[in-house]
């Protein structure tokens, strides 16, 4: 059996950057949360629950990035893929902020010129009134906010759920110190 340190006829001859990265797959009209563990230029190593099937064409989506391909085999929770065309590995596995952030900059430098009323629920209390309770209630109240959101819900499930159990723990804490 060939192995996958570059024996020839082996389709994993390119160096893999072994990595644990967040994206999507997309497979069949449905996306699903994956982590990246390894990739190359020419596939990937992923694991996450509800992987499609051996033979199922895919895109791969992180950030920006974009890779077409179709999954090499499936087992226990993990999948290798083999991409359509060659990536830029570099470029999928350097840091990446989020898509929005540059929209977040924006509004704040928007409100720090107009003056604007800051938002209901500060970062930080300069009067020094922050309790475990306050903090409590304005990350419910923002994590209720996004929740809302639609958009936003279907695109980052699983930010929104640590989100609402570090609210949740937030919370507990708060109860056994006002015990």
């Amino acid at each position: 059996m060939l192995n996958a340190v570059g024996a020839a006829g082996d389709p994993r001859t390119n160096a893999r950057s072994n990595v644990f990265l967040t994206a999507n797959l997309v497979a069949a009209g449905h996306s699903r949360p994956v982590r990246v563990r390894n990739i190359s230029e020419n596939g990937a190593l992923l694991d996450g629950p509800d992987l499609p099937a051996e033979g199922s064409i895919v895109q791969l989506r992180r950030g920006g990035l974009d890779a077409a391909g179709e999954v090499a085999w499936t087992q226990r929770g993990q999948c290798g893929l083999k991409f359509d065309r060659p990536v830029a590995v570099k470029e999928w596995v350097k840091r990446v902020g989020h898509s929005g952030q540059a929209q977040v900059d924006e509004m704040i430098a928007l409100v720090r010129r107009s003056r604007l009323a800051p938002v209901e629920t500060a970062i930080a209390d300069e009067s020094g009134g922050d309790t475990l309770e306050a903090i409590s209630a304005d990350l419910a109240e923002v994590c209720e906010r996004l929740a809302s959101l639609p958009d936003l819900v279907a695109g980052c499930p699983q930010e929104l759920s640590c989100l609402d159990v570090l609210a949740c723990r937030l919370q507990r804490l708060a109860d056994t110190a006002g015990s």
